[in-house]
């Protein structure tokens, strides 16, 4: 089994060495003394324009200072955590001390993942193929006239010439894994307010704006350039709220899927994201929780320019905004009384209706902390 297909299964995943050592010494009534993971916007900004981003509002508008970035990264390390994504936000290799972060992280054996539009990885090259444990590209297209419509850059000029030839060369130099990300887009779904986007040339979605029948060409595309991994993921409104997909979406996406399954390797998977099952065969939109505290809260965090907050859900949502890094280090941040009255006030049963792809870990968790954790295996992945 390759370490890909090791990673979907959220058992395996949770009962890592180090996952369980940390787990274990969390105090679920009074918090963890760190958190294990850390989502990091460095920047709002953007080089893109994407119409229907779903951080539209909050783009562009500020960025930590890179004095500031760099002893966040040195407290990170000495605090122990153990992996940091590099997210967005915007996109965060814009920001100007981005190759020294990830050169900082990378030799103090903390894990790095980045999630970027692909734009400036030729820029960080080769800190970032030395370093990056993975690196995922959002894509969401499979030709340079969808890819212009999604994903827009501010000059009107489509960028998809220069993202994958700039992925093409990372997966020349690369030590880690490689991704191309494919998000499920529909002109007429709830929450969306309608990319103009090219009609499928399939007749069954003739009548439906959407990317879909361009995923097996975009499949094609990402192993032929050196992808590890291929992923379809499911679309989201503003809220975060799953967007149910139409019958005949989901027909399309069906078939492109099988397709593209038999491009599956030993060294490239096609990947369908946790949630994407339920958005495109009819499923609620709403996922009830049973539980009314959040482990990801004493596990994982985000910080952005703007505050640092419960998770990337309520990115720029005051009500659970933990503090300003540019006002105290983090550890008096994690420790302080801000973080402990926002999460004293956190309940998943009533706040979280959305679908959170760590719902199933936060359930088997729960179950270890009432029942007894289970015997360890070996580390194989730490972005849990």
């Amino acid at each position: 089994m390759s370490v890909i297909d090791k990673t979907l299964d959220l058992k395996s995943k949770l009962s890592q060495r180090s996952v369980i050592t940390y787990l274990k010494s969390v105090d679920w009534e009074r918090g963890s003394s760190t958190p294990f993971v850390v989502e990091l916007d460095p920047t709002s900004r953007c080089n893109l324009a994407c119409p229907d981003c779903i951080s539209g509002e909050l783009l562009n508008k500020d960025e930590i200072s890179s004095e500031r970035l760099l002893s966040l990264v040195d407290e990170l390390i000495d605090i122990g955590v153990k992996a940091v994504i590099l997210i967005g936000g915007g996109e965060p290799m814009m920001h100007p001390a981005i190759g020294e972060v990830i050169r900082r992280l990378g030799e103090a054996d903390v894990r790095i993942g980045i999630t970027t539009n692909g734009l400036f990885l030729k820029k960080h090259l080769e800190v970032t193929a030395e370093y990056a444990t993975w690196v995922r590209v959002s894509m969401d297209a499979g030709s340079s006239e969808t890819f212009n419509r999604v994903r827009p850059s501010r000059t009107g000029k489509s960028m998809f010439e220069s993202a994958i030839k700039n992925m093409e060369e990372f997966a020349r130099h690369k030590k880690g894994r490689l991704g191309y990300s494919f998000m499920v887009f529909n002109e007429g779904s709830y929450g969306f307010k309608g990319i103009p986007l090219v009609a499928g040339s399939l007749d069954k979605v003739a009548h439906v704006k959407t990317n879909v029948h361009e995923i097996y060409q975009a499949a094609e595309l990402a192993k032929s350039i050196g992808c590890e991994y291929f992923e379809v993921k499911p679309m989201y409104d503003v809220n975060h709220y799953s967007v149910m997909q139409p019958e005949q979406v989901t027909r399309v996406v069906d078939e492109q899927l099988t397709r593209a399954r038999q491009l599956n390797s030993d060294n490239f998977r096609v990947l369908e994201a946790t949630k994407l099952w339920v958005t495109l065969h009819g499923q609620s939109n709403l996922e009830p929780k049973s539980y009314r505290r959040c482990a990801s809260a004493q596990t994982r965090t985000l910080i952005t320019p703007s505050g640092v907050y419960v998770c990337p859900y309520y990115r720029g949502a005051e009500s659970k905004n933990l503090g300003r890094i540019q006002d105290m280090s983090f550890s008096e941040l994690w420790h302080g009384a801000q973080r402990k009255n926002v999460l004293c006030g956190l309940d998943p049963s009533r706040d979280c209706t959305m679908h959170c792809i760590r719902h199933d870990s936060h359930q088997i968790v729960e179950g270890w902390i009432s029942g007894g954790f289970p015997l360890p295996n070996d580390d194989f992945d730490l972005f849990i």
